[in-house]
C-alpha cells in the first residue's frame, strides 16, 4: 500500500521549515593580530636612519630590526644604541623597534639579522635598509612632511624663535633677509667613516664663498667642524680672510655648534638633534630664499624631507650613487615611484674637489675599465660573474675607510700618499664650478661691479716646497 504523506497543518508557515534546517557553519575566525611587515637595519646603516624614520612614523604597521654588536668584538661603526634613540625620540614605540645581538656587523651577522627578522613578521614582508629611501621615493607628500615635522619637533614656538634669535645676534649673524646660503661640511671619511671622497675641500668652499658673496645677505658654514688636525681653524680662516676683503659680515662659521653648551643655546635646545634642526626652520621662516648645498649626506636627506631646498653634489662615477637618484623629480613635481619629489636632487660634478677624492675617482675607473675589458673576452656568464665579484673585492677599499687618514679602530693609518695626491689640484674645476652657480645663482641675479676677484682657481699642493719652507 502506498504510504500515506503528512500533510501541512493549515495555517503552517515555510518558517518552520526553515527553523528546523541545521544552523550554517560559522565562519573561521581571522587572525586577531595586525599585519606586521618588518625591515632590517645594520647597526652601523646611520645614513638611512632618517628615511627609515620616516617610513616608521608614517607606516604603524612597520617594524625594525637591528644588529648590535655582542661585545666579542669592538666595532667603531657599531651605532645600533644611538639609532634606537633616535628612533625612540621620533615617537616610534619600543615593542616596534628590535635588537637582535651579532658577533660582527657584516657577513654572518647580517645573515642572522634576516633570520630574526622571520620572528617578528606576521602577513607581511621583510625589506632591507634601502627600504626608508624606497618609502620616500613612494610616498612623499604634504602630509608626510607635515607628520615629521610634528614628531621631529621642529615646528618652533614663539620663545624659542625669540632664544635663537638672541643666540644668531651674540654671534653677529643675520637673523632676517632676503638670500640665505648654507653650506654643509662633511668630514666623516678622514676620521674613519666610508666615502673619503665626499668629504669636504676647504679650498672649494673658498671658491663658493668667493664666487657668491655678493649673491647672499649671509652665508653660513655648517655640519662637520674639519679633520681631526684642523678642527675648524680653516673655516675660521675663510671667515676672517671674507671680513678683510669683501665684507665684515657676510661669512659665519657654526660647525658643531651643539657642542657650544651656553644658556643661549641651551633655551632652544640646540645641543640635542631636534634643536638643531630647529635652527634650519628659524632660518626658513626669517629668508626669504634659503638654499642648502653639501655632498650626498644623510643630514641632506632630513633638509630635503623637511620642505627645504638642497642639492647635493655627487662625482660621475660614484659607486653608490644610484640609490638616492630614487627621489629625483621626473615629471609634474614626482618621482618614478609616484610620490612626491622632495627636492633632494643632484648636482652631477666632473671631479670631486679634493685630491683624495680625484685619486679615489681615477682608481675606480681604472678597476671598471679593466672589468669590463676582462667580461669582454668571455661568452661564460660564471665566468663574467667571477670577474665582477673580484672587481667588488678590489673597489672596497676605494669606497671603505681604508685610506682614512685616522682609524677609529685604532689600527695604523694607511694614508694615501702624499706623492700621490699630488698629481691632483685641488678645488672645483671651472665646467663644475658652473654647475653649481646654476643652483646658488639668486634668480634674476645681476653681476654687480666688485672691488675683488671672486674667481679662485684650483691650485696645487707642492709638498717639496711645503718641506723645504718647513725647514
Amino acid at each position: 500500500m502506498p504510504r500515506n504523506k503528512t500533510k501541512k497543518k493549515a495555517g503552517a508557515s515555510n518558517t518552520d521549515d526553515a527553523n528546523r534546517r541545521p544552523a550554517p557553519r560559522p565562519e573561521p575566525q581571522r587572525d586577531p593580530k595586525p599585519k606586521v611587515k618588518v625591515l632590517t637595519q645594520p647597526g652601523y646603516a646611520t645614513g638611512d636612519m632618517f628615511g627609515i624614520a620616516a617610513a616608521l612614523i608614517d607606516d604603524e604597521e612597520l617594524h625594525v630590526v637591528i644588529s648590535k654588536g655582542d661585545g666579542s668584538l669592538t666595532d667603531h661603526t657599531d651605532k645600533a644604541d644611538s639609532i634606537k634613540k633616535f628612533y625612540e625620540d621620533s615617537g616610534i614605540s619600543e615593542d616596534r623597534i628590535h635588537i637582535v645581538k651579532v658577533r660582527q656587523l657584516r657577513g654572518a651577522g647580517n645573515r642572522k639579522l634576516e633570520n630574526e627578522a622571520h620572528k617578528y613578521k606576521r602577513r607581511g614582508y621583510i625589506k632591507g635598509v634601502n627600504y626608508g629611501t624606497d618609502y620616500i621615493a613612494r610616498k612623499y607628500s604634504p602630509e608626510l612632511r607635515g607628520k615629521l615635522k610634528e614628531r621631529w619637533k621642529v615646528n618652533i614656538s614663539n620663545d624659542e624663535n625669540e632664544a635663537i634669535k638672541r643666540w644668531l645676534e651674540q654671534k653677529g649673524i643675520p637673523t632676517s633677509g632676503n638670500n640665505l646660503l648654507i653650506l654643509w661640511s662633511r668630514f666623516s671619511g678622514k676620521g674613519g667613516d666610508i666615502h673619503i671622497e665626499h668629504d669636504t675641500s676647504y679650498t672649494g668652499i673658498r671658491q663658493i664663498v668667493y664666487r657668491v658673496a655678493e649673491m647672499y645677505d649671509a652665508i653660513i658654514i655648517t655640519g662637520d667642524k674639519g679633520y681631526v688636525k684642523e678642527r675648524g681653524s680653516k673655516f675660521d680662516d675663510i671667515v676672517n680672510e671674507v671680513k678683510n676683503y669683501i665684507h665684515p659680515s657676510k661669512v659665519f662659521n657654526i660647525t658643531e655648534f651643539w657642542d657650544d653648551k651656553t644658556p643661549s643655546l641651551l633655551a632652544w635646545g640646540g645641543d640635542t638633534r631636534f634643536g638643531q634642526f630647529k635652527l634650519y626652520e628659524y632660518f626658513e621662516k626669517n629668508f626669504t630664499h634659503v638654499k642648502h648645498l653639501g655632498f650626498r649626506s644623510g643630514n641632506l636627506e632630513v633638509m630635503a624631507m623637511l620642505g627645504y631646498t638642497v642639492r647635493y653634489m655627487e662625482e660621475e662615477g660614484s659607486e653608490s650613487g644610484r640609490r638616492m637618484l630614487a627621489w629625483k623629480k621626473v615629471n609634474g613635481g614626482k618621482t618614478q615611484k609616484g610620490g612626491d619629489a622632495t627636492g633632494y636632487e643632484r648636482l652631477l660634478l666632473s671631479q670631486p674637489p679634493t685630491r683624495s677624492g680625484k685619486f679615489l675617482q681615477e682608481r675606480l675607473r681604472e678597476i671598471n675599465k679593466k672589468t669590463a675589458e676582462e667580461k669582454a673576452k668571455t661568452r661564460d656568464e660564471k665566468e663574467k660573474e667571477a670577474i665582477e665579484k673580484n672587481a667588488g673585492k678590489e673597489k672596497r677599499d676605494y669606497i671603505g675607510p681604508h685610506f682614512a687618514p685616522r682609524k677609529k679602530d685604532g689600527t695604523t693609518p694607511t694614508p694615501i700618499s702624499k706623492e700621490e695626491k699630488s698629481k691632483y689640484l685641488e678645488g672645483f674645476n671651472d665646467d663644475d664650478m658652473k654647475t653649481i652657480l646654476t643652483f646658488l645663482r639668486p634668480e634674476r641675479w645681476i653681476d654687480k661691479q666688485i672691488t675683488y676677484n671672486p674667481i679662485i682657481p684650483q691650485k696645487r699642493k707642492d709638498y717639496k716646497k711645503l718641506l723645504e719652507i718647513a725647514n
